[in-house]
């Protein structure tokens, strides 16, 4: 029988973004390769492969994409400072690179008429897809006792190159394909640091993505913890 107590845990915890990492553990193969299943098989409109998946272990590569190339939160009220997405650090990190299957589109129009591949519906469900999947994949995982990110601060910096081309270039996404749209960060917390506490992070950036300058924070930056906010969701039953 399900553990209808286990599940809501599991929902608490991942409305949280973890924002600190234990890098001395890894996550098993076992653990990745049933995410990576989960996320392949999940429903789409029409059954569709809406996305492709890069899922990324590899610790010199998350390290310096995270450095160099997470920023886009911004720091303070009023200020155009932007720190790091530290969530983007994670032991594993599954990216979801948008697509469009344009041989085999299964959806018709109100006349009957095969849509058009790149039509604007058509990619409101390749964000769908990608919603349900990356939701199924955070559940399993938190549910498994991992903690969770979401992020999809891709392109903050413009100069000396585009953030998003660097991500796509370390990621080996083919040119004419490079669409990445979300990314979740699975792993161990820092048992040391609360949730939405960051370490080894007391950088800015300041000047916009074109002038940037990097500066120094007086310490670690902590982030708001949005998810001990109450929400405002009605529900109906009918």
């Amino acid at each position: 029988m399900t553990d209808l107590n286990k599940e809501k845990s599991a929902i608490d915890s991942a409305r949280r973004c973890q924002r600190n990492w234990d890098l001395t553990r890894k996550v098993p193969e076992e653990h990745i390769d049933h995410w990576t299943y989960l996320a392949t098989h999940a429903p789409s409109k029409q059954d569709e492969s809406f996305f492709d998946l890069y899922v990324v272990t590899d610790r010199e590569k998350i390290d310096f994409l995270v450095r160099e190339h997470s920023w886009g939160f911004t720091a303070v009220d009023g200020k155009d400072w932007v720190v790091r997405n530290t969530q983007m650090g994670a032991n594993a990190m599954f990216i979801f690179n948008r697509k469009m299957n344009e041989d085999e589109v299964r959806n018709f129009d109100k006349f009957g008429e095969r849509r058009d591949p790149n039509a604007t519906s058509r990619w409101d469900n390749a964000y769908t897809a990608i919603g349900i999947a990356s939701g199924i994949i955070a559940f399993s995982a938190n549910n498994m006792g991992y903690k969770t990110g979401y992020g999809k601060n891709f392109g903050y910096k413009e100069m000396p190159k585009m953030s998003h081309d660097v991500w796509c270039e370390v990621l080996g996404v083919p040119e004419g394909e490079q669409r990445l749209t979300y990314s979740l960060g699975i792993g161990y917390p820092d048992e040391d640091l609360e949730w939405f506490q960051s370490k080894d992070n007391n950088e800015y950036l300041t000047g916009g993505p074109v002038l940037w300058e990097q500066k120094e924070l007086p310490g670690n930056y902590s982030y708001l913890p949005y998810s001990r906010l109450e929400r405002t969701i009605k529900v109906f039953k009918v």
